[in-house]
């Protein structure tokens, strides 16, 4: 039998790997009235299983991270915030305005 704890894992786990990193990625980029919300959603789903298996696949050749729920969690976690950030600086600065920014950091160091 299975229990009413594990139900809500898997619901919760699912929808934190499979659809809030595409979601959080939907947004930048897409505006929000760009495409309708049922676009938006299936996007989503698509968008976290391309990036979720990708980020941890490289994080694991290139850096030896082993792959591992702790570290998936991570990698889910970074994406999104990732994404977060991204849309943020989106209204904020232009693509000009941030290469100006990291130029005049890289010259300052």
């Amino acid at each position: 039998m299975v229990d009413i704890v594990e139900i809500i894992r898997i619901i919760f786990g699912s929808v934190f790997v499979m659809f809030l990193p595409g979601f959080a990625w939907s947004f930048v980029f897409f505006a929000k009235e760009e495409i309708d919300w049922i676009e938006r959603i299936a996007l989503s789903f698509g968008l976290s299983i391309a990036l979720v298996p990708l980020a941890v696949f490289w994080l694991n050749y290139l850096l030896g991270v082993k792959i591992g729920i702790l570290n998936v969690s991570i990698v889910v976690l970074a994406l999104t915030g990732a994404a977060a950030g991204t849309y943020r600086l989106k209204g904020k600065y232009t693509l000009d305005d941030l290469l100006a920014l990291l130029k005049g950091r890289l010259q300052n160091e």
